[in-house]
């Protein structure tokens, strides 16, 4: 980045209300982690509406559970189960990030 791209950055910055490029950088950092949680929240939800029930209670009657076949729900459970972390591991960035 040329020094005029760096000097017009920082007055754009400026100008959006943040002190320095690094405090906007963390808003946009905390943003774009929302926005991810927000999209595996998404997918959890559907889940849940799909099967009418929280990702423990899923586990907890799955073999009972005869809507769906064996292959959908392993699927679909290995599937929750890493929307369910990654939730968990953006949120830890985020609280990182907010502390």
């Amino acid at each position: 980045m040329s020094i005029q791209q760096t000097e017009a950055l920082a007055a754009a910055i400026h100008e959006l209300g943040y002190d320095s490029v690094d405090a906007f950088a963390l808003e946009k950092a905390k943003e774009a982690l929302r926005n991810e949680i927000g999209i595996y929240q998404q997918e959890v939800t559907e889940f849940e509406n799909k099967y009418e029930m929280n990702f423990q209670s899923f586990l907890e009657k799955f073999d009972s559970i005869i809507k769906f076949g064996l292959f959908e729900k392993e699927d679909d459970e290995i599937e929750w189960k890493a929307c369910l972390k990654a939730i968990e591991l953006v949120e830890s960035k985020l609280k990182t990030l907010e502390d």
